[in-house]
């Protein structure tokens, strides 16, 4: 006879830990969830129709590797709810539900409650909803002690307020918002990079100022709608794209209509030490430093001319470090480097 314990899956087990975790979800929940016992799925009243409703999925990835090792899984699962409202963000979409998806070979009740305080704290932080998900376990599918951590944001937009890049125009400025680290992105590379150092987690970064290793590698994910949401609101910006997988050129991009060709001006910044570190200790050609790590921007905006200075003025008003650092001109629809 064969059990499912026996097989690697302990529902009772399973069901205890979920027990658990219902105080720091149901946190969470305001007036838009309909609470369901048993539920399928997580159910919430759409708002202020006729809206749109926006919808994202993504991974923490290979950060949480970093961040198991460290003790930090908590903030790696808060990263992904950044990342998750900042892609809604970049279309004037505001969080509404988070979903996810948490699993294990052999699921440990310390990594996924911490992994789900996390993204409790986070949805807190940016106004959604934790309205459930999947918690899996998989012996046969994930290496022991890894965890994997993903999921989808849900958010509504005014179609009025959606921002989609067709606004962009020639004669656009580019502005760059400072990130807090690498976010969630180039990790691959980058631990790599670390393991061939000779470096350990712990030990000082390299022209730092004063920070770990680790500490630098594991910088929290930004989210940028306090700053960001009052100006989508006022209508003052063309476009955002949230500076993510394929780094600066490879997100700008997307929100270029045809016609418009973005120029980008590497010297327009300061390179922040760990970038700076990764790409000397790994002797990482800057194409593959462009297409892997954010650079120090997590989060661009086009705006008009007329509007940059009040733009910038705002942003540094909420305490967002903020650079010019392209322009639009008129070409094949594209972003280039400007390079001395």
């Amino acid at each position: 006879m064969t059990r499912y314990r026996d097989a690697g899956v302990d529902l009772a087990r399973s069901d205890a830990l979920k027990d658990v975790l219902v105080r720091e979800i149901r946190s969470t929940w305001g007036e838009a969830v309909v609470p369901l016992v048993g539920g399928f799925a997580g159910i919430v009243r759409f708002p202020g129709a006729p809206g749109l409703l926006a919808a994202t999925m993504d991974g923490v990835g290979t950060k949480l590797h970093l961040a198991k090792a460290a003790g930090r899984l908590a903030d790696a699962a808060a990263d992904l709810v950044h990342h998750g409202a900042n892609d809604l963000l970049v279309h004037g979409a505001r969080p509404l539900a988070f979903l996810d998806y948490l699993a294990q070979a052999r699921l440990e009740p310390a990594d996924v409650l911490a992994a789900v305080r996390g993204l409790a704290r986070a949805c807190r932080e940016v106004g959604a909803a934790l309205v459930g998900g999947e918690t899996a376990e998989m012996p046969d599918t994930y290496l022991p002690g890894v965890i994997d951590v993903a999921g989808c944001m849900l958010g509504v937009a005014e179609p009025g307020a959606l921002l989609d890049g067709t606004r962009v125009r020639p004669g656009d400025v580019v502005l760059g918002l400072a990130s807090d680290g690498l976010h969630t992105n180039g990790f691959s590379l980058a631990r790599r990079i670390l393991a061939d150092s000779g470096l350990a987690p712990g030990e000082p970064l390299p022209g730092g100022a004063g920070e770990s290793v680790g500490e630098a590698l594991l910088a929290p994910h930004r989210w940028y709608g306090r700053a960001v949401l009052p100006l989508v609101t006022a209508g003052r910006l063309h476009a955002l794209a949230h500076v993510t997988g394929g780094g600066i050129a490879g997100n700008l991009v997307r929100v270029l209509p045809e016609g418009c060709r973005a120029r980008v001006d590497p010297a327009a910044w300061p390179r922040p030490a760990l970038q700076r570190w990764l790409v000397h200790a790994g002797a990482v050609p800057e194409a593959d430093a462009r297409g892997a790590f954010n650079l120090g921007i997590g989060l661009l905006a086009v705006v008009a001319p007329e509007e940059a200075a009040r733009v910038v003025a705002a942003l540094a008003a909420a305490r967002e470090t903020v650079w010019k650092v392209g322009e639009v001109v008129a070409g094949e629809r594209g972003v280039e480097w400007k390079e001395e």
